[in-house]
Formats: structure tokens, sequence, C-alpha cells
């Protein structure tokens, strides 16, 4: 009886001790310690080349374990990349870099502002540094890239436009979503959605053994400032296979102001032609049309049907795109 009282004392003891050691609660530093900053954000070198192989990061680092967000912009692209966290510390486990951006436009060789904002309790406190691109990452594995427009159209492209006002159906330079060009679509057809299309060939036998849920359509999207542009506006996505069947997806509306990246599995595309076997074949798949359309504003008759929409009167579609690939696996990342 003895022995069992002395083991059921040093068992309370070893409890309450083990209390002291399992405390979940924040430490007093992170919730009452003053921010100071211990080493500035900097990259872990001036250049990044995104060709090779090494890890790429920023570095900094803080008083206390705070809530925080990096943000990396490119000056020439506007690309942007984020980052966030809680920590008391930048490093190559939380910001190592691999070239990507959020979204589209992708960076450039080109110079980039680092902006790291630490979030406190009563303050937040902001650190900037700057590195250059030497080189830009590479494709990823398993991309077909059908169109970037960096050196005009692809061989035996059609293109077809309206006889309307204003009329843009061309490669321009500028603010591409990826690279300096893209391929602008758009302006004023007051009779008819149809405004216009481009077909582009594609030779995908290499993809004779994908699932279309596993092969992805690419394609960055920019429609044009709200209220200056119709809010109808629409692409039309066609995906022709070797026997005749064509399936599609609409991308409705487009009413965004910068690019954007649509990444969709083959199978969301739908059959929208007479069928043949019904069955998506990824490799026979031989041209992508994307149409250009919007509600026209009338009056009089609209070609093939529909009510006009005269609230859309003097309004130029813009529908421009970008970068059109497609992917094994997984989305493109920009």
């Amino acid at each position: 009886m003895k022995h069992i009282i002395i083991f059921l004392i040093t068992l309370s003891l070893f409890s309450c001790q083990r209390e002291k050691f399992d405390f979940l609660g924040g430490s007093l530093n992170d919730q009452f310690g003053q921010l100071s900053v211990i080493d500035s954000l900097r990259p872990n070198s001036s250049t990044f080349n995104f060709s090779l192989i090494t890890p790429r990061y920023f570095q900094a680092q803080w008083s206390k374990n705070l809530n925080w967000e990096l943000s990396i912009i490119g000056n020439q692209s506007g690309a942007t990349k984020t980052f966030s966290g809680f920590s008391s510390k930048l490093d190559v486990d939380n910001v190592n870099w691999d070239g990507s951006a959020n979204d589209f436009p992708s960076f450039l060789q080109e110079e980039c502002i680092a902006t790291l904002i630490l979030i406190d309790n009563e303050d937040s406190l902001k650190m900037t540094s700057t590195v250059n691109i030497s080189e830009t990452k590479p494709l990823q594995n398993d991309l077909l890239l059908v169109a970037d427009f960096e050196q005009g159209l692809p061989i035996n492209t059609i293109e077809f436009s309206q006889s309307g006002e204003n009329m843009s159906f061309q490669v321009q330079s500028g603010q591409a979503a990826s690279g300096q060009s893209y391929y602008a679509m758009g302006g004023m057809v007051n009779w008819d959605y149809y405004l216009g299309s481009i077909k582009i060939p594609v030779d995908m036998q290499e993809y004779a053994t994908v699932s279309p849920l596993l092969l992805y359509f690419n394609m960055a999207t920019i429609g044009g400032i709200v209220g200056q542009v119709p809010d109808n506006q629409f692409l039309k996505v066609y995906i022709r296979e070797g026997d005749g069947e064509r399936y599609s997806y609409e991308i409705n509306p487009v009413n965004w102001s910068s690019w954007k990246l649509f990444s969709l599995p083959y199978s969301d595309f739908i059959l929208d032609s007479d069928p043949v076997n019904n069955t998506k074949d990824p490799s026979t798949i031989n041209q992508i049309e994307i149409m250009c359309l919007s509600c026209p504003s009338g009056p009089g008759t609209i070609i093939g049907g529909g009510t006009p929409c005269p609230e859309n009167m003097g309004l130029t579609v813009k529908t421009n795109i970008d970068f059109i690939a497609f992917s094994k696996n997984e989305s493109y990342q920009p």
C-alpha cells in the first residue's frame, strides 16, 4: 500500500511539471515585445537567373514572430509575385522564388521592387529592396506553346474580321501578358454578335496518351476599362479534332482590365458539332479557333437573331489574347 501511495504522488508531481512545458499560448515577446529590425530586406543575390537550378530568395530578420507579406513587382512588366506567412525572418524556406508570377503578366528581364510589410498589433513596418532578373524562368515541362505572337502569327493562321468600326484583329506590341507582343481582337459591329476570329493550326500527336482530364488549355485574356467597353463582350474557344468533331468553351463575359490566365481542362469543353464518336482524343486536335463576340447595339435587324443592346452604342469591344498553350497534368504557371 505504501508503494502505491508513493507512485501516485510521483505521478501527480510529474503531471504538474508537464503542464509547464505544454503551454500553448503565444510567447510574451511576440505579444508585447517591441518590434525592431535585425537584418534589413535584401535578395540573396543582386541578380536572379531563373534558367539556373539554384535557390533565389529574399532575406530579412526582425525581433518577433509576425504576420508578413512580401510582394515583388516588375518595373517594366507590372508582373506581381507575393508571399506571406507568420515568422520572424525570411529565408530560403519561406520565400524561395522560381520566377513565376501570381497571374499574367509574366516577368521580363527587368528590375523588380520587393516590398516587405510586417504587421504588428499596434503598427506596421515596411522595408524595400531591388533585384534584377537576368533570365526569366524556362517554360515548364510538358508544355506545348501554340502561339505567343512574339514572332508574329503562327504559320497557316487564318484571320477574319467584320467590316465594322475601329476593328483591330492583329498582332500588337506593348503591355503583353508574356513577352512583348499579343493579339488584339475588337472593334464595333452594330449588327452582329460575331466581330471576328483567329484560327491557329496545332500538331498534338505527342499527346496521344494524355487523358482529356489531364490536358489543359491555357490562354491569357484581357478586356478593357469598365464603362468603356461593353459589359457583355465575350470569347468562344473552339478546339477541332481530326475526325471533324468540334468542342467549345465560352468565356463570358470578359469584363476585367488586366491580364488573366484561363487554364481549362479539355474535359470541360463540350461537343459543339455533329457527333462522330463523341469521344475527345487530344492526339487528333488540329486547330484552335478563338472568336470575339459581343451583343450588338443595333438599331435594326441583328444577323442571326436576338435582341440588340442599345447600351453598347459607341462602345468598342476589346478582348485581347496572348500565350495560347497546352499543358499536361497541371495548369500553366505564368
